[in-house]
């Protein structure tokens, strides 16, 4: 019975909340036992909270999802799950996050609490808007990170928050261009309605700009004294796998045209885990080990 529940949660879309944990990891502290405890009942907190989103948001986009190839067999449209049950689990996932923040400090209960409002707004009007359907998606993953930072004492990087929120707009834009690529194929299809603020050639501009500004972002981070001082001159090759995440990424939603969601890319694209691998061994063993 409960089984049924379980599609509703998006427990694959969790790896997205290990952003709480990169102020521990960019510190150096990832290894520190007590803050690493510390972080982990506000990776729940954003789990649980993020799951109430997802249900709400399919609550929302009923209509539209049904006329989805893909989105239609999700259990909401497809009549497995009523719309009562449903604002049911809503409504009891939000409390639980909301508990565990309240748990951690009051400073996280109101980052938490801020992702979940702005989600709401998101989901109920501003996704039908271009531009700041993506700046919202964006947003919601700096707050992750500032959360985590609030939770151990770590004070959050000005560069780490500029390249989250950069990584995070590139990967919303590059799923906006798998929505146009779905519309082209068959006009008749409903895809979300910002998307008729957006075009092929735009996109390609503003993710190739996008690779641009996050790789020169992460070279000036790379090569600032704070970290030239604590990982060493060689730290700059870690840009190399960087540089291939991103073209690679690139490829796939301009050659292959199949760029879907990044959650589904970063399961299933082995060049991707390949570069990412090397780019958390290398930045661990310099930060770790060296």
């Amino acid at each position: 019975m409960i089984k049924k529940y379980f599609p509703l949660l998006r427990v694959s879309h969790y790896v997205k909340n290990f952003y709480i944990f990169l102020p521990l990891f960019f510190s150096g502290e990832i290894l520190n036992h007590d803050k690493f405890l510390k972080s982990l009942p506000v990776f729940f907190a954003f789990c649980f909270a993020a799951s109430s989103i997802y249900i709400f948001n399919d609550l929302m986009d009923i209509d539209y999802d049904r006329q989805h190839p893909i989105k239609r067999n999700r259990p909401i449209p497809s009549g497995k799950i009523s719309k009562p049950e449903a604002y049911i689990l809503a409504a009891i996932l939000l409390a639980i996050a909301v508990a565990i923040g309240f748990g951690i400090s009051n400073q996280v209960l109101l980052v938490v609490l801020a992702y979940y409002i702005l989600n709401i707004f998101y989901s109920i009007k501003l996704k039908n808007f271009a531009l700041i359907d993506v700046t919202i998606i964006s947003i919601g993953f700096d707050l992750r990170v500032i959360a985590g930072g609030l939770a151990t004492g770590i004070l959050v990087s000005k560069w780490l928050m500029i390249m989250v929120f950069l990584l995070s707009m590139f990967q919303a834009l590059s799923k906006r261009m798998d929505d146009l690529y779905l519309m082209l194929k068959d006009a008749d299809k409903q895809v979300r309605r910002s998307i008729h603020g957006y075009s092929i050639e735009f996109l390609q501009i503003v993710l190739s700009m996008l690779t641009g500004v996050m790789l020169v972002c992460y070279i000036m981070y790379i090569i600032s004294p704070e970290i030239l001082n604590r990982l060493g001159e060689y730290s700059y090759f870690t840009t190399l796998f960087v540089l291939l995440g991103l073209l690679r990424y690139l490829q796939i939603t301009f050659v292959k045209k199949t760029s879907g969601s990044p959650v589904k890319i970063l399961v299933n694209d082995r060049f991707i885990q390949l570069s990412i691998l090397c780019w958390l061994i290398s930045f661990a063993f310099l930060i770790y080990i060296k």
